[in-house]
């Protein structure tokens, strides 16, 4: 990439990940993590992936921000390696994305507005 952009040694690659429009490595797996559970959201995905995660909704019966807004439950392991599956990671990178790109009903848009939204943010 530095030389087909003609980038120094010295020069920081971020900023023309950013000019591109390109998404460094970090954001590409949020944002397959963030296909995924749209996936699981919609039975696109394998039942037992489905089965694994619970909405907000179904835990509890109170009206929260995060049951109105879709949240999906967090558990929590006993050991930091639990903060490291897809199921935590997975339903934290879900929860944290805003309400109007999770409310999408098509995987296409859904993988458009979410691509956006990582380039932008």
């Amino acid at each position: 990439m530095r030389l087909i952009l003609g980038l120094g040694p010295r020069d920081h690659v971020a900023d023309m990940l950013k000019s591109l429009k390109w998404m460094d490595i970090e954001t590409r797996i949020k944002y397959a993590r963030c296909i995924l559970m749209f996936k699981i959201k919609h039975d696109m995905a394998p039942g037992y992936l489905s089965s694994s995660f619970v909405p907000l909704t179904d835990v509890h019966r109170y009206n929260t921000r995060g049951s109105a807004r879709g949240n999906v439950f967090v558990t929590d392991g006993p050991i930091s390696a639990h903060k490291r599956t897809l199921g935590y990671l997975g339903a934290n990178d879900w929860n944290n994305r805003p309400t109007e790109i999770r409310q999408v009903r098509s995987l296409c848009d859904f993988k458009t507005k979410c691509k956006n939204y990582f380039i932008t943010n």
